[in-house]
């Protein structure tokens, strides 16, 4: 008989957690899903970075340089697509001369990018006349050189980018009369209110109603107009919210019920009569609209909806249903 000392056991070591990686993602994507992969990667609606991206057209197109260097050096979380293969045969290139090629297709795409907005900034101030004049003179002189054997092709990218841009801003409604900045309205009485309501055109638009005497004001009219940016709306918690939004591009975000998407509609508290009532008609050509009912809730908060930087959107519908008398 043999006595054998039981040897302890080693205690076994949790694997280390794996690092994130930033990936573009293969399904949320409406280019090449670098947006996508931004948002899952720092849990954040993509929606805020494709609203940033296409803001950045109007100032500078730095966005849009991001985004380039984005789509050809970040991966895939899938098969790899064309702008990752275009990257790797970059890498294979050489270092300088890849930087050059990268350098002067940044250069070109951030000007066909500014010209998309330019053109897109110009209807959306009612100078749609002018960018189809310019789209029609650039497509004669392209059947002009065809004729004489030229070669002007490259004329057809600037011609593309002018017809991108402002037919986007045509099919969005995009308005941009207003001025460009923040503005922040507080109003204590409904007179107070401008009869044609809130416009910008570009930036962000604050309209907090918390201040008025409801219980004196039983039913108040909001118009707002906002070209592109973000408008959020304040309201209390015992306020009915009624009447009808319109986002042209981008989200809706209205007493807790959440909407994104191109031409995205909301009626909001349909057949409702409960006083006090706010009626309320929003239109956003490309952006985020706020309609927010709570008596705590401050203009700072970054947002409402999903992920970890926003609120719960519950109790705004809960409040909404009592307001109305729809609970």
């Amino acid at each position: 008989m043999t006595d054998e000392t039981p040897t302890p056991e080693t205690p076994r070591s949790e694997p280390a957690p794996q690092p994130r990686k930033l990936r573009r993602s293969s399904s949320d994507r409406v280019l090449v899903g670098v947006s996508g992969g931004l948002g899952r990667y720092f849990g954040i609606d993509p929606v805020i970075f494709r609203i940033g991206f296409g803001l950045s057209v109007f100032f500078g197109g730095l966005g849009a340089l991001a985004y380039g260097l984005l789509a050809l050096l970040v991966p895939t979380d899938g098969e790899p697509d064309a702008a990752q293969r275009f990257g790797a045969r970059l890498q294979r290139a050489g270092i300088w001369r890849a930087l050059g090629i990268v350098a002067l297709a940044v250069v070109a795409a951030c000007g066909l990018v500014a010209l998309a907005g330019a053109a897109a900034f110009a209807v959306g101030l009612g100078w749609g006349v002018p960018v189809a004049i310019a789209i029609i003179v650039i497509g004669g002189l392209l059947v002009a050189t065809a004729f004489r054997g030229g070669r002007a092709r490259w004329l057809i990218a600037p011609a593309v980018a002018l017809a991108l841009g402002g037919g986007v801003a045509a099919a969005s409604d995009l308005d941009l009369h207003g001025g460009i900045g923040e503005r922040e309205y507080n109003p204590v009485t409904a007179d107070a209110i401008p009869a044609d309501g809130y416009r910008l055109g570009v930036g962000e638009l604050i309209v907090d109603l918390r201040n008025l005497d409801w219980s004196r004001e039983r039913v108040v009219d909001l118009p707002v107009d906002l070209g592109v940016g973000q408008a959020s709306v304040y309201v209390p918690a015992r306020v009915c919210i009624t009447g009808s939004t319109h986002v042209g591009a981008g989200e809706s975000e209205v007493a807790g019920e959440r909407n994104e998407g191109t031409d995205v509609d909301h009626d909001v508290g349909s057949g409702a009569t409960a006083v006090p009532r706010l009626v309320i008609d929003a239109d956003v050509g490309l952006g985020q609209l706020r309609v927010i009912n709570s008596d705590t809730a401050s203009v700072d908060t970054p947002g409402y909806g999903p992920g970890p930087l926003h609120e719960d959107t519950a109790p705004l519908r809960a409040a909404e249903a009592s307001a109305c008398g729809l609970d």
